[in-house]
């Protein structure tokens, strides 16, 4: 066995709200590497690094297979997914909050939960039918001479048995209360990825993910009922990093003190949650969708919480049967 990384585009200069296509390889593709090295042009606020605003420089990154999606989401939520799904984090070149700074950042596109896998990856393809698209915000705020690098990695030898599909649902509730979501019926779910707007900060004790069940035919299964709070803070189980790119405080005993306790600040996952039912990644808890007539994850959003959501449905699907 062997695997072939190699590049796709070489420091392809940026522009501010365009749509980019590539062809993908041929080959079984395990996943697709996504780095934007830039300037980052302002001095962040009391010298926080920036990556916050870089992950906002992709609006959309999609994975096209004969014009389905395999793979569709935000650059944002692309980190959370790979953090969460694959145990990824980028280091992130230069965590400085200085101004006029070379950065990068690389952001991941996984068709696979287990990077590498031979036996888990996207199947074989003809030129032409698997394409990456990227959409780049309007304004790429705070850095300038952006330049994309986009490397692949391939493994010509693998004769995969299924692949990774993570595609978005998005919803805006209206009002607060219980709203369910209809998730994909066909193939096994091995997880899901959540983003909710609201999340307990200050004095508002207020989530958009207030609580969260899944039923299957109307029978609660898996998660009969989880709260926000509880449920964030277990997504260690997966040993996935919480990409802790934001500021510390530096707790001082006097003024003249440069010693003392660091507090880390929140993180970029603080807006996330993570709903694993293959915790072994055997297939022992999977989620299976076949022959049902009804998959839902219900959400119950809190007063005051009623912002955006989006669910990331982690699909496994057999590398026989297509999209």
């Amino acid at each position: 066995m062997e695997f072939i990384h190699s590049v796709l585009q070489q420091d392809v200069a940026v522009a501010a709200g365009t749509v980019i296509s590539e062809d993908l390889p041929v080959n079984p593709l395990s996943h697709i590497l996504i780095t934007l090295k830039y300037t980052r042009t302002d001095a962040a606020a009391a010298g926080e690094p920036t990556f916050a605003e870089t992950l906002a420089f992709i609006t959309r990154i999609e994975v096209l297979y004969k014009g389905s999606g395999i793979f569709s989401m935000s650059g944002a939520d692309a980190v959370a997914a790979g953090l969460l799904v694959c145990g990824f984090e980028s280091w992130g070149l230069n965590y400085l909050g200085t101004a006029v700074e070379e950065c990068s950042f690389t952001f991941l596109v996984p068709l696979t939960r287990v990077l590498y896998s031979e036996r888990e990856c996207f199947p074989r393809s003809t030129r032409g039918e698997l394409i990456l698209q990227i959409t780049y915000a309007a304004a790429l705020t705070g850095a300038t001479a952006v330049k994309a690098q986009i490397e692949t990695v391939e493994l010509p030898d693998a004769a995969p048995e299924r692949y990774l599909r993570m595609t978005t649902l998005s919803l805006t509730p209206a009002v607060a209360g219980e709203h369910d979501v209809e998730l994909p019926i066909g193939n096994p779910i091995s997880e899901l990825v959540l983003f909710g707007t609201t999340f307990p900060v200050g004095v508002a004790d207020a989530a958009t993910l207030g609580y969260l069940q899944i039923l299957v035919d109307n029978h609660r299964v898996f998660y009969s009922h989880t709260n926000f709070e509880t449920i964030h803070n277990m997504a260690g189980r997966m040993r996935c990093p919480p990409g802790y790119w934001m500021a510390h405080t530096h707790w001082l005993e006097a003024l003249t003190s440069l010693t003392g306790v660091q507090f880390p600040g929140n993180h970029l996952l603080k807006q996330y949650v993570h709903l694993p039912f293959d915790i072994n990644r055997d297939g022992r808890y999977i989620l299976e969708t076949a022959g049902k007539s009804d998959v839902v994850l219900r959400i119950g959003v809190d007063a005051g919480a009623t912002t955006a959501l989006r669910v990331i449905p982690c699909e496994i699907v057999p590398a026989a049967g297509g999209v």
